[in-house]
This record gives structure tokens, sequence and C-alpha cells, in this order.
């Protein structure tokens, strides 16, 4: 009865497993248990499983449990298809390569065929505290072969966590909205999907069909762009020697005081000086606004008046290595140079306080020749853990 719950390999895999340090009579229980009591197998499975599900989430990105994680993987790729919400909930929590070897291993177990367990399967979806990528597993699962069920749930979720899961939705949204005959509910549509996306591209598409329809949108306010920065600079990176050299205003933190002077990379007087981006996507263009210098550093500062105290993300996009602060706290660090140029490429977690917050940026430059090493610029936004985003509060001009 042993094969109702495990394949020869997970056999094969549990004997290996067993205490042959222990005595012969021990080994001999247990396999009389497992053998002749199905419930006593199926315990055992399920405590093999979470075994294998624990080592595989110790892995990490450097390499470290990755010996452990190997036999592991080789357990979990062979338990029954019952066991699959297991393997789901095993993602809750999991690191993005451990997320990845589980899924795969999700996907194997369910193209050897058997009855999926689709009401647990559905009970995980429905929580939407679970894992998102691992929520999206299970939509997939179950929608495969259920186009019917697909349309059902994919209208309810333009609120969900799941980025990937409410992309479906706001993609849905936005193909009622051209299907709309009427140019108000098309816009009201538009409107109500611009409201709840959170894909950069999904925002910027929605943004050109408003557009098409006569209704403006400001993208860097919409995606929570910082537009207004004082620049200083340049000061020395050569050899990228700069990066951890604290100049000037990286000296005063937490102060920033925009009246200072600094001594820069060519031995002259540096000021503050307050630039604004015209691009939709709040880029400054340094080789534009300070000089295309290499091996070079600049400081960026701005402020943004918050409501009430909340933690924020910083999303920055930059082909340069930068490091961030907030309130003289540094918040995110990356020494990276020209491995590509996009939206939101680092983000960093930071706690706002109500009132005046104080943002300081270096973007360092490094001394590459090459045609696409030649960019120096940068963009910042500031959103919620979702993306959304967050705006400060609007400056108020006092009337003569």
């Amino acid at each position: 009865m042993l094969n109702i719950y495990f394949s020869q390999q997970f056999r094969f895999s549990l004997c290996r497993l067993l205490p042959f340090h222990g005595s012969v009579l021990t080994t001999v229980v247990i396999f009389l248990c497992i053998f002749s009591s199905p419930a006593c197998g199926r315990l055992w499975a399920d405590d093999l499983l979470q075994r294998a599900l624990s080592s595989v989430r110790s892995v990490d990105v450097n390499g470290q449990g990755h010996a452990a994680a190997v036999p592991a993987m080789k357990i979990i790729n062979t338990a029954a298809i019952e066991q699959v919400p297991e393997i789901l909930l095993g993602m809750d929590g999991a690191n993005r390569l451990a997320t990845n070897w589980l899924r795969s291993a999700v996907l194997s177990i369910v193209d050897r065929g058997g009855e999926l367990p689709r009401a647990k399967i559905e009970t995980y979806f429905a929580e939407t505290t679970h894992s998102h990528l691992g929520r999206l597993l299970a939509f997939d699962l179950l929608t495969e072969n259920d186009q019917a069920l697909a349309e059902k749930i994919i209208p309810t979720l333009s609120d969900d966590p799941s980025l990937p899961l409410r992309a479906k939705a706001i993609e849905w949204q936005i193909k009622q909205a051209e299907l709309a005959t009427q140019p108000v509910e098309k816009v009201g549509l538009l409107a109500t999907a611009l409201d709840k996306a959170r894909s950069i591209e999904q925002v910027q598409k929605i943004a050109k069909l408003l557009g098409d329809n006569g209704i403006a949108v400001d993208l860097q306010k919409q995606l929570g762009f910082l537009k207004s920065w004082h620049l200083v600079g340049s000061f020395d990176n050569q050899k990228q020697a700069g990066f951890d050299v604290a100049y000037g205003p990286e000296k005063e933190l937490p102060k920033i005081d925009l009246a200072a002077s600094f001594t820069n990379l060519a031995a002259e007087d540096a000021n503050w000086t307050l630039h604004t981006s015209n691009s939709t996507v709040g880029v400054l263009n340094l080789n534009q606004l300070i000089g295309k210098i290499k091996g070079a550093t600049v400081y960026a500062t701005t402020t943004f008046d918050a409501d009430q105290a909340q933690t924020v993300e910083l999303r920055i996009g930059t082909p340069n290595a930068t490091k961030v602060w907030v309130n003289g706290a540094l918040v995110m660090s990356n020494e990276i140079y020209h491995n590509s140029n996009s939206i939101d490429k680092f983000s960093g977690t930071a706690n706002f306080k109500a009132g005046k917050n104080e943002i300081l940026l270096k973007i360092c430059q490094n001394e590459q020749t090459e045609p696409w090493a030649q960019d120096w610029e940068f963009q910042l936004r500031v959103c919620d853990a979702t993306g959304k985003a967050i705006q400060p509060v609007p400056l108020v001009v006092a009337q003569e």
C-alpha cells in the first residue's frame, strides 16, 4: 500500500534516510509501520517533506546551504501530487532562489499527472498573506484548463498585494476600456485602472490611452518621482576610489547646508545649484547638468514633506554607483557600474518623520570608455511597498 503515497524514487530516498545507526529492531519496526499503515506512511512522508522544504528554504543566493538543498530537492521532486499545497506553503518567506526551485518542483509533480487537490490550493490562493509568487503559481494551476474560472477571478484582483496577480486585473481593465464605445465610460475605466496599477509599463500604457482621449497624466507625480534637486560636484572618483570617501556634503550629515561651498575635482569652489527634471520619469542627466566628466562624483539633495511618520520605499534608477541617505541615515548603497539603466533598479526602505525629510544621493561615474558606459544620470521616486506613489504635502504659497 505504500506506493499510494510514495513513488519508487521517493521510497528509495526514504530508505537512504532511515536511522541505520540505530538498532536493527528499530529499523524493522519503522519499515513495518510504514508498509502496514497508510496513516503512518502519510505522516512519515509529510515529515520527510517538511525537512526537505526546510533545507531548500535555507539556501541563499551565495550558495550557502546548497549541498543540503540538492538532495532535499530530489525528495521534493518525488512528492505526491496531494502534497503540492505543502510545497506552496513552503514558499512563504522563502528567498527568490528557493522559491524558483520549489516552483519548478510543483510543475514537475503536476506534469506527472494525477488529481490536483484543488480545494486546498483554492484555500491557499484565497489567503493573500501567502507568498505572492506562490499564489501566482496557485492561480496558474487552478486556471490552466479552466478559462471560465480565470475570467471569474481576474476582475477581483485589482487590489491584490501580489503584483503579478494585480497586473492581470489591470490588463483586463485596460481591455474593457478599449472595448468601451462611449468616451465617458472609456475614460472612467482607464482612470480606475490608473489608480490601481503598480506596474510602470501599465501606468505608462494607461497614461498614453488617456492622453489619446484628451486627458493628460502627470507621470512624474503619478509614479512619485522627485523632480527638483540641488546638485554639487564634481568630486574625485578616479579608479573608483571615491565611493567610500566622504566628501564635503557627506561629512556634514545629518545636516545639509545649501549655502555651503566645497572644493571640487578641479580645485574650484563648488556650490549647490537647483535643477528640475523635464523628463516624464524624473531623470536628471548629469552629463548635461554637470559636464561629461569621467571618474567623478556628484551629490544631489532634496526634501520631502511628509504628512505623517511612515515607512516608505525609495526606488532609484541609475547606471552608476550610488548611496542614498534619509535624514542622515544610509538606506541604500550599490557600488555597481553600467550593468543596466532601468526604473526602480534599486530600492531601499526609509523611515520618514512627519514634516521635512532630507534626502542625499551620491552618484559616482567611473572611467570606462565604451559607448554604453557613458550615461551618468539618476531618477528617484517615493512609494509604498506595492509601488504606489506617496505624495509630499503640497507647498502652500502665502498670499500677499
